[in-house]
């Protein structure tokens, strides 16, 4: 419940830096002028009516619920984004960080109670980079941009974990991948360094490739970037398998928008949330999903 709880107030906060970032500030900069960066002054208001809001409407979850998803001033319905990414991050913050305990085969320590420390920065670090990957969902669908500082986050807590992966001894042919055993099958399981940097060399390749064939129309630089990133994050073959889902799950959105007759069939969609979606259903169900695979086609 605790760590429910601290999820859903991490997601209220992603909530605000969405809302109030603009394209031409920089992540985490505060206050000021229009380009040194997110304006974290003043206090939280609606969107609506603009009336300064009160610490018992600020509740992750409960307020939202308590006000039947409406301001309590001016009755405006507020968006269901609040209360969706609050319970999005409260689930990731429960679920996640035993997915990588599995993934870097640290049940021997949870069965005797005694998890080091360096375990609990591994899932610090992949909550952190998760967190990152919603704000850059939210602001991707909102504004059709990925922030450069969101990108290089992701990088810098990549280059720490894999640091902890060589330091520790937590990379080999299964461990260090959210698929389990079936990583070997792919290879490159010899180093960790080679592995992780191959993965973002594809991450790269695969989409620059989209963008020179398509001259800069299907796909944007910053979800280069992120899949650059993603890449030496996740190591090789999550990166794969992320970029797989992030196609099928962008397909399928697609598909229904056109269905709706909300998009046509040349319109753009962005696809940061579709790779924030494949990365984050790899590390939570990675090896499940490839098991399911192989049951299908066996």
């Amino acid at each position: 419940m605790l760590l429910f709880l601290l999820g859903a107030a991490a997601g209220s906060f992603l909530n605000v830096l969405s809302m109030r970032y603009e394209p031409e500030r920089r992540i985490f900069s505060a206050g000021g002028k229009p380009a040194s960066g997110w304006d974290f002054g003043g206090r939280s208001r609606c969107p609506h009516c603009k009336k300064t809001l009160q610490w018992f409407e600020l509740i992750p979850l409960i307020s939202f619920i308590l006000q039947k998803g409406r301001c309590r001033s001016c009755g405006a319905k507020l968006s269901f984004q609040y209360p969706f990414v609050e319970t999005l991050c409260g689930l990731i913050f429960v679920f996640l960080p035993s997915a990588v305990n599995d993934a870097y085969r640290l049940s021997f320590y949870r069965a005797a109670g005694a998890m080091p420390f360096w375990s609990y920065l591994l899932s610090a670090f992949f909550l952190l980079a998760v967190l990152t990957l919603i704000l850059i969902s939210i602001i991707d669908s909102r504004l059709t941009i990925i922030p450069d500082q969101s990108n290089i986050l992701i990088a810098f807590l990549a280059i720490i974990i894999i640091f902890i992966e060589s330091g520790y001894g937590l990379f080999d042919e299964q461990a260090g991948s959210f698929l389990g055993h079936y990583a070997i099958l792919l290879g490159l399981r010899h180093n960790v360094w080679i592995n992780h940097l191959f993965a973002a060399f594809f991450g790269l390749a695969s989409f620059g490739l989209i963008v020179i064939l398509s001259r800069g129309r299907g796909m944007g630089l910053g979800d280069v970037k992120l899949a650059g990133a993603l890449g030496l994050l996740l190591g090789w073959p999550d990166i794969l398998l992320t970029i797989l889902l992030a196609f099928i799950t962008g397909a399928i959105w697609s598909i229904i928008l056109m269905a709706r007759g909300k998009k046509g069939f040349k319109s753009t969609v962005p696809f940061g949330p579709f790779i924030g979606l494949g990365s984050t259903l790899v590390m939570l169900f990675g090896k499940q999903i490839v098991l399911g695979y192989f049951l299908l086609f066996p």
